[in-house]
């Protein structure tokens, strides 16, 4: 073959090289049309294979990354994840790198549905409930088509109810903001009714006004306005806000202040007194740590601050507001409170107060005597119009102690050591004997049952619990002679079980279960129903209630008004008609708060706040006065006692409530002794 023949079809130096280049033009548009023909084009493929990489992961095969959320594994493809959320990808180890990625921060339902939406493109969504989960989730990943979708669909269907769970999600933008505070203050009373509101913090603020008869002129807003810049300026915690009610006056330049910051001052009501020793009590534990808050407080930055609603109460004093503090969506109520212009600080619109000098811490009473050792998680109730306390922690022990208090000549006194030291117990009173029932010795739980009658020297058993259990409360139904266990911890688990107990046969039987199972609950037999207060699950407190009519054959819970708070270890007494749930803990903190559900009432009220947070207090009616004794404060175990003689009136630990009157006339005979001559307000005679 020559090189000519070689290079015959292609070469361009031949002499037939034109032609040939003529010919191969022609045989291309030829071959295009059948390329055309030939050619597959599917639609469908890409998404064919996304699905066969779906079932493959599913499987369990070929997967190149392995998310963990709180237990659940989610297999992907790293490739994948990258095209959905560049963010994911961000955070995903290195390539090659086969180790589970925790992501912890999600919920696992929500993960999973957000990895399976990058696979098909579809997202299931079940609820609202649903909606909001995968809505931080998308948000958290950065996924923005399903968050954007979601919270759009969010927007169309808002009710009182949700409404709350909706303005709290993160990353709205200013027009879903103004949307739903615009709904929110359209519904107002609606949403503050609902059961929604018992997610959120809780803060009350009292504001001291002259006298009952001053008009508060100001607006709502103004009030909103004015609370949110204090607590902006607060450097506490939120768990420490809840704990208690403030007590703040407004100054000469109209802004809040708090009243602990005042020097103690002779003339103040004993209520400002206490609240001024208190502060200084908590300045002295917490200093530091207050210090460091503030410090953290005043970095932060890019954080929604700002009022979302606010409603004065119909012929009241309180107004209600929604605010954001901080980045977070919190309550609160803010009332004015009548006081002597002894009680106001000068320079403020509010009277006029003592120098401002520091002074002498002084006390306007006597405190009431004191357990014999501080108690948390006792059996109390009231027997023989004393206040009966036995058994609990004293943080180093479990005590088989018991003593009583006699509120006439404010003595504790001992009375027999129960038969064996119990603590977490239930206690109630039936007649005239007091029941202790189950609990814990400190190693396991106690099915046991002892009985003190009034008077006698010795404790006597009667038929055990069907169930050992600790964590369970108890209360009597006195007309009926019967005694109701409820709840409790056994096994590692809340318990739904109620136990009936009839004192005439020494016997136990089966009573409806709770709908749900609850330890550290409270109980109570009010208005002919038992109730079930608060508590928690093996996770959560609770804020539901539950009851149960003991008129007639009933056989199922129902559920009854939600607490404002959430909360375990709560203390719940029947007193002056009205049912009244006082401390607790929310789970990081121990609470002063006071719930009051009066007669025909679908919602619990606010009541004084404790003097002392006490979680698992001693509550009972002894004579017309309600007393709560020991509990734990957050800090200790306390064994001071403080007492409440009027629904609305205020708690204290004196043996004494006098008023501001009778202060100044006791200050002025005191004057008249020395040969000093003073008018009744403490001012030097002329």
């Amino acid at each position: 073959m020559t090189p000519s023949d070689e290079y015959r079809n292609g070469d361009m130096c031949s002499g037939a090289s034109g032609a040939s280049l003529s010919d191969e033009s022609s045989d291309e548009e030829g071959i295009g049309a059948l390329e055309a023909e030939l050619s597959l084009t599917d639609e469908t493929a890409a998404a064919r294979s996304l699905q066969a990489l779906n079932a493959l992961r599913k499987a369990r095969q070929h997967y190149d990354v392995l998310l963990v959320a709180r237990g659940a594994e989610i297999p992907a493809h790293r490739a994948v994840l990258a095209a959905v959320s560049p963010a994911l990808l961000a955070a995903l180890p290195p390539a090659g790198d086969l180790q589970p990625h925790r992501m912890d921060d999600l919920e696992p339902e929500a993960l999973r549905d957000l990895v399976d939406y990058a696979y098909t493109g579809r997202l299931r969504v079940r609820d609202a409930a649903a909606a909001r989960r995968l809505y931080r989730a998308a948000a958290m990943l950065r996924i923005e088509p399903a968050r954007q979708h979601l919270a759009d669909r969010l927007l169309r269907r808002l009710t009182p109810t949700d409404c709350l769970s909706q303005r709290t999600l993160p990353e709205l933008t200013p027009a879903h903001r103004a949307q739903l505070d615009a709904y929110i203050a359209q519904h107002f009373d609606e949403v503050w009714g609902s059961s929604a509101l018992t997610a959120l913090p809780l803060v009350r603020l009292e504001l001291l006004r002259e006298t009952s008869a001053e008009r508060c002129e100001e607006s709502p807003a103004t009030l909103a306005g004015a609370a949110l810049a204090w607590l902006r300026a607060v450097p506490i915690d939120l768990q420490n806000l809840m704990a208690r009610t403030h007590l703040l006056y407004v100054d000469a330049g109209g802004a809040l202040r708090d009243c602990g910051e005042l020097p103690a001052a002779r003339g103040d009501a004993p209520y400002l007194s206490e609240y001024k020793r208190e502060a200084r009590e908590r300045e002295r534990e917490v200093g530091r740590e207050r210090e460091a808050a503030r410090r953290t407080a005043s970095g932060v930055v890019d954080e929604e601050n700002g009022v979302v609603a606010a409603r004065r109460v119909a012929g009241g004093t309180e107004t209600r507001t929604l605010l954001y503090v901080r980045g977070t969506l919190i309550a609160a109520q803010v009332s004015w409170r009548a006081a002597s212009a002894s009680d106001t600080p000068r320079g403020g619109r509010l009277g006029v107060a003592a120098d401002d000098q520091p002074q002498a811490d002084q006390e306007d009473g006597s405190c009431r005597a004191h357990m014999s050792v501080g108690r948390c998680a006792m059996g109390a109730a009231e027997v023989g119009g004393r206040l009966v306390v036995c058994g609990g922690y004293d943080r180093a022990r479990v005590l088989r102690s018991a003593e009583a208090y006699d509120p006439e000549n404010d003595t504790w006194t001992p009375l027999p050591d129960m038969r064996r030291a119990r603590a977490r117990l239930a206690a109630a009173r039936l007649a005239s004997r007091l029941y202790v029932l189950g609990g814990s010795d400190g190693y396991t739980e106690l099915d046991s049952v002892d009985v003190l009658a009034d008077g006698a020297k010795t404790w006597t058993a009667v038929a055990p619990l069907p169930v050992a259990r600790q964590y369970a409360a108890a209360a009597a139904n006195d007309s009926q002679g019967q005694l109701y266990v409820v709840g409790g911890w056994a096994g590692g688990r809340s318990l739904r079980d109620v136990h009936r107990y009839s004192a005439a046969d020494n016997s136990w039987s089966d009573a409806p279960a709770l709908s749900t199972g609850r330890s550290q609950c409270a109980a109570a037999v009010w208005q002919g129903a038992l109730w079930a207060i608060g508590g928690c699950d093996e996770w959560r407190c609770l804020a539901s209630t539950e009851t149960l009519s003991l008129e007639g054959d009933a056989t199922a819970w129902r559920a009854g008004p939600p607490l404002p708070t959430a909360r375990r270890s709560v203390g719940a007494a029947v007193w002056r008609g009205a049912l009244v749930a006082a401390g607790g803990s929310a789970g990081a903190a121990s609470l002063r708060c006071t719930e009051i559900l009066t007669v025909g009432a679908t919602a619990w009220c606010s009541g004084p706040s404790l003097r002392r947070p006490r979680a698992a207090p001693a509550l009972a009616p002894v004579g017309e006065a309600l007393y709560a004794a020991g509990g734990y404060s957050g800090k200790q175990f306390l064994a001071c006692v403080e007492c409440l003689q009027q629904l609305d009136g205020e708690w204290t630990t004196l043996l004494d409530s006098p008023d501001v009157t009778k202060l100044a006339i006791t200050d002025t005979l005191e004057a008249v002794n020395e040969g000093e001559q003073r008018d009744v307000t403490g001012n030097q005679a002329v």
